[in-house]
């Protein structure tokens, strides 16, 4: 019935709409403006936004577990056991982290509701009331990589952290929507509010590119504070780019109106570099893993995963041997199958062809420079670039001195 008379009002402002629009056309006689009319009309969106504002405040908070109910029955509850065991694991790490970064965070009072749902896309999502949801697509499509699947969800914290839902709210509904559901004041509202969300979440209409950067910059804190892998963002980028070309489509909807794949994972191949304090960095190229400035390896594709991904998480591990200046790095040693460097696992040996030559190879290069060792190549290429600065400056001195001197002997 509150459908009927909502669609009833939508008609009539379309209609009303239409008029207007057909008449603008026709010639008038200039009136003097109508300002009670103009203060009436903006009284009333001020007043429909008001409306819009409470409806989605209950949605975000006390009627947050009703929406959840809703999101369910749309996207149905899947049962996977690997997929739920690991979003377990993943929303306590991170709703740790998020707890100890974020001071103000409402985490300890509202914690996020969360399910894997039956979309087999690569989509995950965090809406209105702290609620989230992963498609069971995005687990498959990543081959349960639980550090990779820690940036997406990471994102999506950070969206929930900064309360990018509510704040998007505008950007998902039309005006004349608001306007129909401000006129019938329907008990239901925030329901259909809800469900007209729904089939936004994960596009483009919630979210702005400032807002997903900040995803993208808070949802590496989170998940490098919860403890995984500093290269997983890199890693998940390049495994997307491999899958989806440098484009924004293909691979689901996630992270939609975000800057291209290509230059996403380059923006987290150089939050390995810098967490390594400039020791550890990826060449996109090729993907060979160099440790100051050297080649340590370039590894091989295996059945899950390519090469140049593997190289980011390799390069993640490493970057954690190098964080800590201070600290000088542990033993290189082999255990079960796993290359280690003190207690920090680096990587596997799948797909490495000579395990010894490369365990002989990462000594060295921890020998030879050292934890917090200086790479010769960039210290001598530092000087030539100052050395060549300071003497341009010297030469541009010299020349306005020598044009001054000129136009004093011309007087």
């Amino acid at each position: 019935m509150w459908k009927r008379s909502l669609l009833s009002k939508v008609s009539v402002l379309t209609a009303a709409l239409a008029v207007t629009t057909g008449t603008a056309v026709i010639a008038r006689p200039a009136y003097a403006t109508d300002w009670g009319s103009a203060a009436v009309a903006i009284f009333e969106v001020g007043a429909q936004y008001a409306y819009l504002s409470r409806q989605v405040h209950y949605l975000d908070n006390e009627g947050r577990h009703e929406y959840m109910d809703q999101i369910k029955d749309k996207y149905g509850v899947n049962g996977d056991p690997a997929a739920n065991a690991m979003l377990d694991r993943l929303m306590g790490r991170l709703s740790a982290s998020i707890a100890a970064q974020e001071p103000k965070s409402t985490i300890g009072t509202q914690p996020y509701e969360y399910f894997v749902n039956n979309e087999r896309s690569f989509n995950a999502f965090c809406t209105l009331g702290h609620n989230v949801s992963v498609n069971i697509g995005a687990f498959q499509k990543l081959n349960y990589n639980e550090d990779e699947m820690a940036f997406v969800l990471g994102h999506e914290l950070a969206h929930g952290e900064k309360h990018h839902p509510a704040r998007g709210v505008t950007r998902g509904l039309p005006v004349s929507l608001i306007a129909a559901l401000y006129a019938s004041q329907n008990p239901n509202a925030a329901s259909y509010i809800g469900a007209t969300l729904l089939n936004a979440v994960g596009t483009a209409k919630l979210v702005t590119k400032p807002m997903e950067s900040q995803a993208d910059k808070l949802g590496f804190d989170y998940a490098v504070g919860a403890g995984y892998n500093i290269g997983g963002g890199a890693a998940l980028w390049q495994r997307i780019v491999e899958r989806n070309g440098n484009g924004g489509g293909g691979f689901g909807e996630l992270f939609n109106d975000h800057p291209r794949s290509i230059s996403r994972r380059d923006t987290y191949s150089k939050c390995i570099t810098k967490w390594s304090n400039n020791k550890v960095k990826v060449d996109a190229g090729t993907g060979e893993v160099l440790i100051h400035g050297k080649p340590f390896l370039t590894p091989e594709d295996t059945d899950s995963m390519s090469g140049k991904e593997r190289a980011y998480l390799i390069a993640g591990n490493l970057a954690a041997v190098f964080h800590n200046p201070d600290k000088e790095p542990g033993a290189v040693s082999t255990s079960v199958n796993v290359l280690m460097v003190g207690r920090q696992p680096v990587m596997t040996w799948d797909g490495v062809s000579d395990p010894a030559a490369a365990q002989a190879r990462l000594t060295i290069l921890l020998q030879d420079k050292g934890r917090g060792g200086e790479d010769k190549d960039s210290v001598k290429k530092e000087a030539r670039e100052k050395k060549g600065e300071k003497d341009k400056k010297a030469a541009r001195e010299e020349r306005v001195k020598a044009e001054k001197a000129g136009k004093e002997a011309a007087k």
